[in-house]
This record gives C-alpha cells, structure tokens and sequence, in this order.
C-alpha cells in the first residue's frame, strides 16, 4: 500500500515523505524500552532539528 501511495503522490507532484523500514523502528523502540535512557529518538539520526537561535 505505501509503494501505491508513493506512486500517486509522486505522478501528482505531491509531498515526498520519507518511508521507513519498519524493522529499523522496531530496534529502535526496543531498545528504548529495555535501556530506558531516553524518551525520544529522531530516526534516521540524520534528520535531527538544529535548535533554533
């Protein structure tokens, strides 16, 4: 359904929205739940907001 969804946003000049593996988030929420040392995490890493000035 995602591939189908892109398709259609993409023939309509429409927003282009990153997709994600799923097993990717899965990591990454379990390992939040199990370490328990933050409460959020930007994903990927490389997409982090820069503080505003």
């Amino acid at each position: 359904m995602s591939a189908a969804a892109q398709a259609a946003f993409e023939s309509a000049d429409g927003p282009q929205f990153k997709v994600v593996d799923p097993d990717d988030l899965a990591t990454d929420y379990w390992s939040m739940y199990t370490r328990r040392d933050r409460v959020e995490q930007f994903h990927p890493a490389t997409v982090t907001p820069q503080a505003a000035a």
